[in-house]
């Protein structure tokens, strides 16, 4: 079957046949990397379809290992920070966002609504950034966070703005052999299971949440947006922040939900 798993796991074996090292005549063994761009074009002339979401995929995983230039900013709590790297390990949580806000793109666009495609930060002062960029064409990427229809004086308000470049990969396993040698720390990656990445949010849970609620009744939403706030605010404790179009989703549902109960 051809799925977006499926695709990534072909790309993987091509990858890995590709050449990412070569000796010299005394036997020394030098490591090479790829840029973005040129996996993507070779790939595609392997016959993988849409080979810049395959890399993407893999790049979550953490089954290839990206590094790079950057630049991030982030406001929590009341506070601001920022920093900025060259030649740094691009983890894979940095990745997952970019995959993340493009599947809600596509959600919104299923959904014949028209997404935001860019977004407004206040407290950095950042106006109009580009909700994300893919620019693997020119080895880059950017991503910028906001979490909807919540004050900015709330305790759970977020902004976080990041941006990479110049990147570069290489496979995991050649990744490892290059920092053992290196005298290097090893990255740490988050498990993954063999169905694919799992969701950013626990729904379910959510639901529940919100139901509970509702049902000691400490919780008596009016409008979409009431649900969709509480969504929010659940989820930002827990430093999750979900698109306001998928807030909307969900909300829409359990408020669908609850006003059902109200006429039973």
């Amino acid at each position: 079957m051809d799925t977006p798993d499926s695709r990534a796991d072909a790309a993987l074996k091509i990858i890995q046949q590709w050449q990412w090292g070569f000796c010299d005549p005394d036997g020394n063994l030098s490591l090479c990397s790829m840029g973005l761009d040129d996996a993507v074009n070779r790939l595609g002339m392997e016959g993988i379809p849409c080979p810049q979401m395959a890399v993407l995929s893999l790049l979550c995983r953490g089954q290839l290992v990206s590094r790079g230039y950057f630049r991030w900013q982030k406001y929590q709590w009341g506070e601001h920070y920022q920093l900025e790297g060259s030649n740094e390990i691009l983890k894979p949580n940095r990745w997952q966002v970019l995959a993340d806000l493009i599947a809600e793109e596509r959600q919104q666009l299923d959904n014949h609504e028209w997404p935001n495609a860019h977004v407004d930060l206040e407290k950095l002062e950042m106006t109009d950034c580009p909700v994300y960029e893919w620019a693997f064409a020119n080895n880059r990427f950017c991503t910028a966070v906001c979490p909807p229809e919540t004050p900015t004086n709330a305790s759970n308000y977020l902004e976080e703005w990041f941006s990479a470049w110049d990147i570069d990969f290489q496979p995991r396993l050649l990744a490892n052999h290059v920092e053992d040698d290196a005298a290097l720390p090893t990255p740490s990656y988050p498990a993954t299971s063999q169905g694919g990445r799992p969701p950013i949010a626990d729904w379910e849970a959510a639901a529940l949440e919100i139901a509970g609620r509702y049902y000691r009744g400490d919780f008596k939403p009016n409008t979409i947006a009431d649900v969709s706030r509480a969504l929010g605010s659940w989820l930002g404790a827990q430093d999750i922040h979900p698109s306001e179009s998928v807030l909307r989703t969900h909300g829409k549902a359990i408020f669908a939900a609850l006003q059902s109960w109200e006429q039973e």
